[in-house]
């Protein structure tokens, strides 16, 4: 516990939100904390924003303020610990309780007993100073998509570190919704480019003359505030650039980088692609570039799909349970060991952006603390009694999805890759109620 006169020295920040200036908030100020009260919410926002890491007491014995909206604020601060001030009898308030338990480290009924809640400020002070010296290796770890124990999730980690330190070009592959684009930004804020911008450009609606691709060519005019100078350009789905695109890019990246250069102005971009695809087999079948394939995979990061990561299926859908259950002020905490087990089975075609809709969906329309069985929108049971017909008709409808998400919609393309007509392509679509919708794939919304 921290003690009065280290507060002193490490001048630790509160904002007291509602609070008249009482005895407290005085004891506070001679044990060095520098504090400010705000009554107005309009300006909690850039308080708060500037003065985290801090502690944040809010006043909820009088009712001012709508508890949705301090939830809402709550949720969105990061190294702010939130203490609440109450009445004792509005402990039997379930919102008020529903607060305390989703936000705040502590809360204390009137009247205030000053010395207690110096202490308990003090504490987590000390807390806040503790998460700060591995704030950014636990945020990406949590928040980026490095979460988890499985041996494959830790390689990953491990890469991710070894990469980050690196200026090399970098090759991110797997399946769609595992995360290849929150890996991306991972090496970017990890690197010494974290300063710096992270563009990140679709490939499959990247046009030659677009603004977008100007890094690809620094004899431009680099007046321009649109070109890229700097940074980490992030090319998602990068088989899907055109041959013309593709030359631009190796003669870029084939440039020594002394040669960069245009009116002495110096351009360092670091490029990072992703693909869904095999680029192996893409330069096999010369659809993509040879050497720029090489020349792209000097460092490949191979994202494991949910599949291979058993060991952290509970583990994530624990952890986004508590996030969204914040976000949504839900009262839901835990699963059942039916619905654990259900995660279990589940084969997760969708990898972890699936996992992560099942949980918001659960979060948002559960009034319960238990998540059960029937609250997912899932197959519950993988009977060994199944007819070879339902067998036939899953593989057959695994099929159609895949191949859908490998040519982005087109159903020409899909059903040409499948070795059938158009036609037999649509009833089959039209057997298993699947809808294409190009917009939707177009549209960048299929989870990288």
């Amino acid at each position: 516990m921290v003690a009065i006169n280290d507060k002193k020295k490490s001048n630790g920040r509160l904002v007291a939100i509602g609070c008249t200036y009482e005895p407290w908030i005085a004891l506070l100020e001679q044990a060095g904390w520098k504090t400010h009260c705000c009554y107005d919410l309009r300006t909690v926002d850039a308080i708060l924003e500037e003065y985290s890491p801090c502690v944040c007491i809010v006043d909820l014995s009088n009712n001012d303020f709508s508890l949705n909206s301090i939830s809402q604020r709550a949720n969105k601060t990061k190294h702010v610990k939130w203490i609440a001030i109450i009445k004792k009898e509005q402990l039997k308030i379930d919102s008020i309780c529903q607060f305390i338990n989703n936000f705040c480290v502590d809360f204390f009924s009137t009247p205030i007993p000053s010395n207690q809640l110096l202490d308990t400020a003090g504490h987590q002070l000390g807390m806040l100073e503790i998460e700060s010296t591995s704030s950014v290796d636990a945020n990406h770890q949590c928040e980026i998509g490095l979460y988890g124990e499985s041996k494959s999730i830790k390689h990953l980690r491990d890469m991710v570190k070894r990469v980050s330190m690196t200026d090399v070009n970098v090759l991110v592959s797997g399946e769609h919704g595992v995360g290849k684009e929150l890996i991306a930004k991972t090496i970017h804020n990890l690197s010494k480019r974290r300063s710096d911008d992270m563009t990140i450009i679709n490939c499959s609606s990247l046009a030659e003359d677009d603004q977008r691709a100007s890094f690809l060519d620094p004899s431009q005019d680099t007046n321009d505030n649109n070109i890229i100078k700097n940074g980490t350009v992030l090319l998602n789905s990068v088989e899907e650039l055109s041959k013309p695109l593709q030359l631009k890019l190796l003669n870029y990246l084939q440039q020594p980088e002394n040669e960069k250069l245009n009116d002495q102005e110096y351009f360092d971009v670091r490029v990072i692609a992703s693909s869904s695809v095999d680029l192996e087999q893409a330069v096999k079948k010369e659809t993509f570039n040879k050497e720029l394939y090489y020349r792209l995979n000097v460092f490949h990061v191979a994202v494991p799909t949910l599949r291979e990561r058993g060991a952290d299926i509970i583990l994530l859908a624990e952890y986004y349970l508590q996030q969204f259950s914040k976000e949504y002020s839900s009262r839901v905490m835990h699963y059942s060991e039916d619905a654990k087990q259900l995660l279990l089975r589940y084969n997760w075609p969708g990898n972890v952006r699936e996992l992560i809709n099942q949980v918001k969906r659960v979060s948002l329309l559960n009034d319960c603390n238990e998540v059960s069985l029937d609250h997912f929108d899932l197959p519950q049971k993988s009977s060994n009694k199944q007819s070879l017909r339902t067998i036939k008709d899953e593989a057959e409808k695994g099929v159609l999805v895949t191949m859908l998400e490998t040519h982005k919609g087109q159903v020409a393309s899909a059903a040409k890759d499948l070795g059938v007509s158009r036609a037999t392509m649509y009833r089959l679509l039209n057997k298993h109620n699947i809808i294409p919708d190009v917009r939707y794939y177009n549209g960048g919304y299929v989870a990288e």
